[in-house]
């Protein structure tokens, strides 16, 4: 094995680091002679060399260092070391009998993998690398999967598709993912993130409870999950709004093979906020606000919050007595309190009285590491209004 390269801390920072265990070490943490390859191992050390962690280095980015380890004695994370850590988050997706072939297996920090998501869909796996150190584990990822899993493909999600390829086995560019006894049609190569939503399958069967005999009003539905499981539950007609086309043509195909095309749908491929400045007010019963992240940066967040208050302004003006809103936000730095007020304000603004009924988050599959409160990027609310 190679020698580790060793990167110190600035005097006084190891102890509160050590504190916290928060994974994220950013660059004023380090004196400036730290120094080491992007994707590099390193133990990271306090100012008189002693070592506290391991973390993967990034010299370019403000996050400098990934911690996957806090640990002060020696480490060699080799090959073993990393399938045994693996091992163990594959015992906890088996042990939570999930009902459905498609899960997350790594979660990020979650899984103490930092920048890696590997999501399983039936026989294929597909993988996002979203840091140096995490793309120089690929060969190992790789290995990992075929030695534990029955796979037939192995998909690496780029930022871009052309970055995206099949890194081992058969291209297989569809796969129907189950859920709760309800099938869906998942594009590998183009649908969003890894193909699906795998993190609010509770989420949608939670909305069965409330869809049945009610009119169910989707927006940014993708392709129908949430729709699909109104149908199922006996929703009284439908509608979707998706912008995206290709995404949009699935929803149908999604109802079909569910047989459940005899229920009154609607698809509107249109831009969410239009739709929902021109819909009629009281005509649908339960709505679906599931957008994308409005924000990937701390500078856009006030932009992003005003776009939450408006949508969610809009659905609770529109909403009956006893209508019902399932609301959500998957921005990391959109806090489960901030999105709260956002939504107080909302409700002050469509002068509507609400209850909470539920507070929502992503299953157990996308478990969250307790020092890392950035990984709590699903927040939801399911709200009556009176």
């Amino acid at each position: 094995m190679s020698k580790i390269p060793r990167v110190r801390l600035r005097p006084g920072k190891a102890e509160k680091l050590r504190a916290q265990r928060h994974p994220w070490l950013f660059s004023g943490a380090f004196v400036p002679e730290a120094i080491a390859e992007a994707g590099d191992t390193v133990a990271i050390t306090d100012e008189h060399g002693n070592p506290i962690a391991y973390g993967h280095w990034d010299p370019d980015h403000p996050i400098r260092a990934r911690v996957f380890a806090w640990q002060n004695t020696t480490l060699n994370p080799n090959q073993a070391f990393w399938h045994q850590r693996w091992e163990k988050a594959l015992k906890l997706r088996q042990n939570l009998a999930l009902p459905t072939n498609s899960y997350r297996l790594l979660n990020s920090e979650g899984d103490h993998s930092p920048g890696i998501i590997v999501d399983i869909y039936d026989d294929v796996a597909v993988l996002q690398l979203r840091t140096p150190g995490a793309r120089r584990l690929q060969p190992t990822l790789v290995r990992f999967l075929q030695k534990h899993l029955p796979l037939t493909g192995i998909y690496l999600r780029g930022e871009k598709i052309e970055d995206s390829a099949w890194v081992a086995g058969t291209p297989k560019p569809f796969v129907i993912l189950t859920e709760y006894g309800l099938r869906f049609k998942v594009s590998i190569e183009t649908g969003q993130k890894t193909g699906f939503f795998l993190d609010q399958r509770e989420n949608r069967y939670l909305l069965q409870r409330y869809a049945r005999g009610r009119s169910v009003a989707n927006f940014f539905a993708y392709t129908g999950g949430f729709t699909v499981h109104a149908a199922a539950a006996g929703a009284t007609r439908l509608l979707s709004v998706e912008i995206m086309e290709e995404p949009a043509s699935l929803i149908a195909e999604n109802l079909a093979l569910n047989n459940l095309t005899h229920i009154p749908h609607t698809l509107w491929v249109e831009d969410a906020f239009s739709a929902l400045d021109r819909l009629p007010p009281r005509e649908w019963e339960v709505i679906i606000l599931d957008p994308p992240a409005f924000t990937h940066h701390q500078d856009a967040l006030p932009q992003a919050l005003r776009g939450y208050r408006h949508i969610n302004r809009q659905a609770l003006r529109l909403l009956p007595p006893g209508g019902i809103l399932f609301t959500f936000s998957c921005s990391g730095h959109v806090t489960p309190q901030l999105f709260r007020d956002v939504l107080f304000q909302a409700a002050m603004e469509a002068d509507r009285p609400i209850q909470i009924l539920h507070f929502l988050h992503a299953p157990p599959d996308h478990p969250i590491d307790f020092f890392h409160p950035q990984g709590e990027y699903l927040k939801g609310f399911v709200l009556r209004v009176e």
